[in-house]
């Protein structure tokens, strides 16, 4: 009798890399449904993922600080504009739904403001 082979070649009696790859994919179309449901809640309200981030850590304020008056501006209304919807049991109008995008505008900022804290930690 010849021993028990996968069918992925060089993984002789192991089904260990089938497993995982099945995994993978699960949890990688598990990441993409939810994304893709995030960025519609987060589009009904006309917020971006990055307005959600929580003001007590200090990398995300010192972040902010560091964002142009504009941009400030523009985040403090939309996060304004969410509070009154929610409060109204209402959503942004369906014609401004989507103009948002799923940019990232804080967090290079946020990135940039933990390296600076660790290598202040560090000396």
């Amino acid at each position: 009798r010849r021993p028990h082979r996968s069918h992925i070649p060089g993984q002789q009696g192991s089904r260990k890399p089938v497993a995982m790859s099945f995994v993978r994919k699960a949890w990688n179309a598990f990441k993409t449904s939810y994304r893709n449901q995030l960025i519609k809640d987060l589009d009904k309200y006309g917020l971006r993922y990055d307005d959600l981030l929580i003001e007590t850590d200090p990398d995300v304020i010192t972040a902010i600080s560091r964002l142009s008056p504009r941009e400030r501006t523009l985040r403090t209304m939309r996060l304004k504009r969410a509070l009154d919807c929610e409060i109204k049991h209402s959503y942004v109008p369906e014609h401004l739904q989507g103009k948002q995008g799923p940019h990232r505008y804080l967090t290079p900022y946020i990135e940039q403001a933990r390296k600076e804290r660790l290598e202040k930690d560090i000396l």
